[in-house]
C-alpha cells in the first residue's frame, strides 16, 4: 500500500514537475522577445530610418539652392546615425545573458552591423567632395560623387534592410519554437493527469484488494466470538494482512487446543472425584465378597457351584482393578521431578514388560541415540506412562511382532517414541484418542492414554500419536532436558 501510494505521488511529481518546467521555459521564450531580439529589432528599425532619411539628402543634393543648410542637415544626420549604430550594437550586446541560440545570432549581427558601419564610414571623404562640389556648384563633379556616395549609402540601407529581416526572421522562429512548445507542454500535461488519473485509480482498485482480506479476517473474529473455533486454511500470502490472517488462525488453533485440554482436565477432574466416591464406597463391599467367595470355595460343594464361585471371584478381581484405575485417576500426584536417564528407565520397563511381550508374540527392541542429555521426571509416572504405550501397542498387535522404542535428543528435549507395526488407526480415532473414556477395544476403561497424557504434561512435555511410515502407529512423547545444575 505504501508502494501503492508512492507512485500516486510520483505521478503527480512529474506532472507538477513538467507543468513548472512548461511555465519556466514560456517565460524564457518571452524574457528573450521583450528583451532580447525586439529592442534589437527597434534599434535597427530607428537606424534604418536614419539611414533612408541621409540617403534621400544625398539624393537631392543637386537640386539644393541653400548648401550651408543641406551641410548641417547631413552632420545631423551623420551624428544621428552614428548614435544609432552604437544603440544597436549595446541592443545586440544584450543577447549575450539569453539562450545559446540568440547568443549563437548575436555574433552574426553584430559582425553584419559592423560591417555595414565600417563600409558607410569609410565613404565620408566622397561626402566631403560632394559637398564641396555643390558650394563651387561644379555639376559635372556633383553627379560624379552623387553616384558614388548614393551607392555606398543605398548599399549600407538594403544591408540594414537585409539585417532587420534577419532579426524579424530570428523573432518568428522563436515564437514558433515557444508556440510548438507550449502546443506540447498542453498535450503533455493532458497525458500525464490522465495517467495520474489512472494510476490513482489503480491504487484505489489495488487497496481495495487487498484490504477485502481484512474483511474476512473480521467476518471470521464475529465467528469465533459465536464459538466457532475450528482452525480454517488460509491462502498464503506475503503482505501484513495475510501475516495478520495466519496469525489469527493460529491463535483461533491455540484457544481450540487450550479449551480442549481444560475440558479434558476438567473431566478427569469430574472423574477423579467422582471415582474417589466411587471407589471409596465399593471397595469395602468388594473386599468382602472377595472374602465370602474365598470361605464358600473351601466348602465341599458341587463342580457347578465352584464354576460359579469362580466366575464371581473373577469378576470382583475386574472390579478391584477397575477400581484402582479410576483412583489413580483420582489421586494421580504431582510429580517429584529429579533428573535422570531416561534410556535407563526405557530398558529398564522394557526388560519388566518382556515375559508379557512373549506371551503375545512380541518383541520390544529399544535402540538409544548418540549423547542423550538426562531429563527431569518423576520415575514411577514416567513407568506407568511407558506401560501404557507398551502394552498398548501389545494390543494393537493381536497377531504378535515388533514394537520398536527409540530415545534420542530433538533440541532442548529428549524424545521417546513406541512404535508398533498394527493396522493404524484413523484420523477421526486419532483425534479422540487422548479423551477420557474413549476406546476402540471392547474392554477397558479408555482411561490408559489419557493418564499417559496427563502425566507427560505434568512433567512439563508433549504427547502426540502419528501414523507410521511402513504402517502402524507411532507414540511421540518429548520431555524437556534437565539444566545443568540439576544434573
Amino acid at each position: 500500500m505504501l508502494l501503492s501510494f508512492a507512485v500516486t505521488l510520483l505521478a503527480f511529481a512529474v506532472t507538477v514537475g513538467w507543468s513548472v518546467t512548461a511555465q519556466r521555459r514560456a517565460a524564457a521564450d518571452s524574457l528573450e522577445l521583450s528583451k532580447g531580439y525586439l529592442p534589437v529589432a527597434l534599434k535597427l528599425g530607428q537606424l534604418r530610418a536614419t539611414q533612408a532619411t541621409l540617403a534621400t539628402l544625398i539624393d537631392g543634393l543637386p537640386d539644393e539652392r541653400d548648401p550651408v543648410s543641406a551641410r548641417l542637415l547631413l552632420g545631423t544626420l551623420q551624428s544621428a546615425r552614428h548614435a544609432k549604430f552604437l544603440e544597436t550594437k549595446a541592443a545586440i550586446a544584450a543577447l549575450d545573458v539569453l539562450s545559446p541560440q540568440v547568443t549563437s545570432n548575436r555574433g552574426d549581427f553584430a559582425a553584419d552591423l559592423a560591417s555595414i558601419e565600417s563600409d558607410i564610414d569609410g565613404d565620408k571623404p566622397g561626402l566631403e567632395r560632394l559637398l564641396a562640389a555643390t558650394f563651387e556648384g561644379d555639376k559635372d563633379a556633383i553627379n560624379r560623387e552623387i553616384v558614388q556616395v548614393g551607392a555606398i549609402e543605398h548599399g549600407g540601407d538594403k544591408r540594414l534592410h537585409a539585417l532587420a529581416d534577419r532579426v524579424s526572421s530570428s523573432m518568428d522562429t522563436l515564437s514558433n519554437d515557444a508556440k510548438l512548445r507550449e502546443a506540447r507542454s498542453v498535450w503533455a500535461l493532458i497525458a500525464l493527469a490522465i495517467l495520474t488519473l489512472g494510476v490513482g485509480v489503480f491504487v484505489s482498485l489495488y487497496v481495495r484488494r487487498v484490504l477485502e482480506p481484512l474483511g474476512q479476517v473480521t467476518e471470521r473474529a464475529q465467528a469465533v466470538a459465536r464459538g466457532d473455533l475450528t482452525p480454517r486454511d488460509v491462502q498464503p500470502g506475503e503482505d501484513e494482512i495475510a501475516e495478520l490472517a495466519q496469525t489469527f488462525e493460529h491463535m483461533v488453533g491455540a484457544v481450540a487446543r487450550a479449551r480442549t485440554e481444560a475440558l479434558s482436565n476438567e473431566r478427569l477432574a469430574a472423574i477423579g472425584k467422582m471415582a474417589a466416591h466411587v471407589t471409596h464406597e465399593i471397595r469395602n463391599p468388594l473386599s468382602s465378597i472377595g472374602l465370602n467367595v474365598e470361605l464358600l470355595e473351601e466348602e465341599s460343594l458341587s463342580p457347578d457351584a465352584k464354576n460359579l464361585l469362580t466366575a464371581i471371584s473373577r469378576e470382583v478381581g475386574r472390579l478391584e482393578q477397575l477400581s484402582e484405575e479410576y483412583l489413580r485417576v483420582a489421586r494421580l500426584p504431582s510429580p517429584r521431578m529429579e533428573a535422570e536417564d531416561v534410556a535407563a528407565l526405557v530398558r529398564d520397563v522394557a526388560a519388566f514388560t518382556k515375559k508379557e511381550m512373549e506371551r503375545a508374540g512380541c518383541e520390544v527392541k529399544v535402540t538409544v541415540g548418540d549423547k542423550v542429555p538426562p531429563a527431569l521426571f518423576d520415575e514411577a509416572q514416567l513407568r506407568q506412562a511407558l506401560l501404557n504405550l507398551l502394552r498398548n501397542a501389545r494390543e494393537a498387535m493381536p497377531k504378535g511382532g515388533e514394537i520398536d522404542v527409540t530415545v534420542r535428543a530433538e533440541g532442548m528435549s529428549v524424545v521417546v517414541l513406541v512404535d508398533d507395526r498394527g493396522s493404524g488407526i484413523s484420523e477421526e480415532v486419532r483425534a479422540r484418542i487422548f479423551d477420557p473414556f474413549f476406546s476402540t477395544k471392547g474392554e477397558g476403561t479408555g482411561l490408559g492414554l489419557a493418564i499417559t497424557r496427563q502425566i507427560v504434561e505434568a512433567h512439563g512435555g508433549t504427547i502426540s500419536c502419528i501414523d507410521r511410515d511402513g504402517g502402524g502407529t507411532s507414540f511421540r512423547i518429548a520431555l524437556p532436558i534437565a539444566p545443568a545444575r540439576a544434573t
